[in-house]
Formats: structure tokens, C-alpha cells, sequence
């Protein structure tokens, strides 16, 4: 299937084809660490900027697939588009700082071999969603957490960031006990440690314009924490636009898995718009809802009649 800029594009297209191109960014011990590479719709031997997603999962789960579509969707823009493979939290496996260390890795694969992959290298935005939004925003605030063998004279610094429903303070969620060391610390080392992981905690000037999208109706992770985060980056300088929307879950981004096509159309296009401004797409986007949609929503929940 060839995907065109010019025509509407139901997102219905976007769920199955094409498949992406494997590209190996680094040996691990528990194997190859895998880029899926989606190429930039109508490129040409000019240099395209890239948009990289990196999945949720609460660090413990998620898979890439289930960003394929998103993917898709940005490389039909014209963009080289990319979806990141990471470690996964395992006990006595890899830890958070895995994680964050693994999507460094990646960003670093990315602009080293820019030249190869025709990217421009000061044009990669990374785009995450839940705790793949805590690691988009860990990888462009959090010094260290760098693999030993990393040539660190390439940056692992985004030049954009777009974060859904994302986790920004480690100490004020359900999942501090992620961070390595927490669970049986005295209270004082516990608010240290979830500093050391938590972006809201390394706000400062010069970090890359950014756009927080949150449900206010998410109860897993708070929108008081993308709310947090944006007036710190306005306060430190940076622009950081905000989106909460009403009524809206956790998890809204994801195709095929709580809310409608509409929904997820609608959250891609607000991502679209904000990258369009600081020229990673041109023109509007040509996103649609399919006829008939593509999948039947499960959100909200149906009223369960015993109640």
C-alpha cells in the first residue's frame, strides 16, 4: 500500500501496512535492541526530519506494534518516522534507568547514522506516550543514565518533544516503587531517588519546545502532572504548550484499545499541528476517521446494569 500526501487519509489505512524496516541500534544482553524504521512518504535525497515513538506499558509491558499506526501516520506526513524498542522493568532484569539509558542509545543510533538515513540531525522529535512519555521527556532532562559504551560526543537530546498522558513526578505516582532503590528507603532517600527519575525535578532553560496532552479524566497517572510541568517550562523559558482534555482516560492515544478512532484522530492532529509549527510537517494534516470506523470504542465504559 503507498500512502499519499495530498488525499484524505482514513486511519483505518494506517493499522496493518506497510511494515517497517528493522534496524539494530544496539546489543544487549537479553539481545538485539530493535529501531522499526517507517520511511518518510515522497521523500527525496533531501534530508527529512524524524519523529521517534517510544511506547507505554507502566516500563513493565507495552509493546512497539501497537504504535505502528502512529508511526505510519507521521512518516505519510513526511517525516522518517521510528518507533524505539527499550528494556523492560523486569525483577532482577533491567531497571527504569535501563529504560531511559536504552532510549539515549536510540537517539544517538539515529543522529550517528543521519547521513545514511537521510535525516536531518537537528530535526528528531521524540513522541511518547504514559511511561513512554516519562522516558521522551527523562531522555531530553536527565543528565547521565547513559550506556558505558555510547560514543557521548553524539547528543541524546530531542529537538522536540510531544508527551501524552506522560509521567513526570515519580514521587507522586502509583509507580515510585519502579525506582530503583525506593522500596525500603527511609522517606527523605525515597523523595531523592524519585527526583533523580522524575523530569518535573530537572526543569530548566534550554530544553526543547514541548507539548503536554493529558485526559483529565486519567486516573493512573494525574493531569495535574503535565499541568506542573508546563508552568515550569514557561517559568524556566521554554515553551511547553498544554492540552487537558475533558473526559478523556489514560491510555486514549492507543488504536483499538479503550477510545474511538475519533479520539485517537483527534489527539494525532493536535501532535500534528504542534510539530507543523516548528516546521517537522507542512500544510494541515490529512487525518480522517474511517466509514465505517475501524473499531468500536470502549470508552466510556457501558453502565453496568446491577448498579
Amino acid at each position: 500500500m503507498t500512502l499519499t500526501l495530498a488525499a484524505a487519509l482514513p486511519f483505518g489505512c494506517l493499522l496493518q501496512q506497510p511494515p517497517p524496516v528493522e534496524l539494530v541500534y544496539r546489543h544487549a544482553a537479553t539481545g538485539n535492541l530493535k529501531i522499526y524504521e517507517f520511511p518518510a512518504a515522497g521523500r527525496t535525497d533531501t534530508a527529512v526530519p524524524a519523529v521517534v515513538w517510544i511506547h507505554g506499558g507502566g516500563w513493565t509491558g507495552g509493546n512497539c506494534e501497537s504504535f505502528f499506526p502512529l508511526a505510519r501516520y507521521t512518516a505519510a506526513r513526511g517525516a522518517a518516522s521510528f518507533v524505539v524498542e527499550y528494556r523492560l522493568v523486569k525483577p532482577g532484569g533491567p531497571t527504569m534507568a535501563d529504560s531511559i539509558a536504552d532510549c539515549k542509545s536510540a537517539l544517538r543510533y539515529l543522529r550517528g547514522h543521519a547521513a545514511e538515513l537521510k535525516l536531518d540531525p537537528h530535526r528528531l522529535a521524540l513522541v511518547g506516550e504514559s511511561a513512554g512519555g516519562h522516558l521522551a521527556a527523562a531522555v531530553a532532562t536527565l543528565d547521565g543514565f547513559d550506556f558505558p559504551a555510547d560514543d557521548r560526543s553524539i547528543s541524546a537530546r530531542p529537538d522536540a518533544l510531544v508527551l501524552y498522558n506522560p509521567c513526570l513526578d515519580l514521587g507522586h505516582s502509583q509507580f515510585s516503587h519502579l525506582v530503583p532503590g525506593f522500596t525500603g528507603a527511609t522517606p527523605a532517600r525515597r523523595q531523592a531517588l524519585a527526583d533523580d527519575y522524575s523530569p518535573l525535578a530537572h526543569v530548566r532553560p534550554g530544553l526543547p519546545p514541548t507539548l503536554c496532552i493529558h485526559g483529565l479524566a486519567d486516573t493512573v497517572i494525574s493531569p495535574e502532572q503535565s499541568r506542573q510541568f508546563a508552568d515550569a517550562m514557561t517559568q524556566a523559558g521554554n515553551r511547553c504548550d498544554l492540552a487537558l482534555l475533558p473526559g478523556l482516560p489514560h491510555a486514549f492515544l492507543i488504536p483499538n484499545y479503550k477510545c474511538s478512532e475519533q479520539v485517537v484522530v483527534d489527539a494525532l492532529r493536535r501532535g500534528d499541528a504542534f510539530l507543523t509549527s516548528l516546521g517537522y510537517f507542512s500544510g494541515e494534516s490529512n487525518l480522517t476517521i474511517s466509514d465505517p470506523p475501524a473499531w468500536k470504542a470502549k470508552w466510556p465504559p457501558a453502565p453496568n446494569p446491577s448498579h
